[in-house]
């Protein structure tokens, strides 16, 4: 995956992105309630979650640009059940773990994920495979210390000497993908409800209409 570089830097507060407002939280809302679906925006591309199975298929032209589009944007299909056979062309489908990586970090552009603090100490629980994910220069540095040595996120950017923004990318998407281990506090576990089949929705409306 491409090398991108966060251009934030630290201040007096940290800028924070709620994962509400990216196709992130459509992906975490579908995998935390095992619901298959179909996320689409017009000239952005396709999104097919298949949680059961812990894999993905994509289908768009820039993943950066897709997973920084608001969801709003974004069309969400619920489908009742997995496909028997994958689309045409897709011998296999990805990780869903690599997803939540790559949806976390370009939403983040170099903020904090809601929920995730600076001072945080974290100790990541396994190396992601970096060769595909997006990364940033010091990537492979942050996760040699992190796996290695319970660190604080501030102390962590200073020992390495890199951007706040940088460190603030990375320790987003690795919490996002299940692997970043918070130790000095217990984290809110979001309430994530299911998407609602917009289909059987509008079916049931319009049987009420009529009545």
């Amino acid at each position: 995956m491409g090398t991108t570089v966060a251009t934030r830097t630290e201040s007096g507060s940290t800028d924070y992105f709620q994962p509400g407002n990216y196709v992130i939280d459509i992906i975490r809302r579908a995998v935390a309630n095992q619901q298959c679906v179909r996320v689409s925006a017009e000239g952005r591309g396709t999104l097919l979650l298949l949680p059961k199975r812990g894999e993905y298929i994509a289908e768009f032209p820039d993943p950066a640009q897709f997973f920084a589009t608001p969801a709003k944007e974004f069309q969400v299909d619920v489908m009742e059940t997995e496909p028997a056979a994958l689309p045409r062309g897709a011998a296999h489908g990805r990780n869903i773990d690599e997803l939540m990586w790559n949806a976390a970090y370009h939403a983040s552009d170099g903020r904090l994920m809601e929920g995730c603090r600076r001072d945080d100490v974290v100790q990541f629980r396994h190396w992601p495979n970096l060769s595909r994910l997006p990364t940033t220069p010091n990537t492979m540095r942050v996760v040699a210390l992190l796996t290695r040595h319970p660190t604080s996120i501030t102390l962590a950017r200073h020992l390495l000497k890199i951007d706040a923004g940088e460190i603030y990318q990375i320790y987003s998407a690795a919490q996002c993908a299940g692997i970043a281990h918070v130790l000095n506090r217990k984290p809110e576990d979001p309430v994530l409800k299911p998407h609602r089949n917009q289909a059987l929705l509008g079916m049931l409306l319009n049987k009420i209409a009529g009545l």
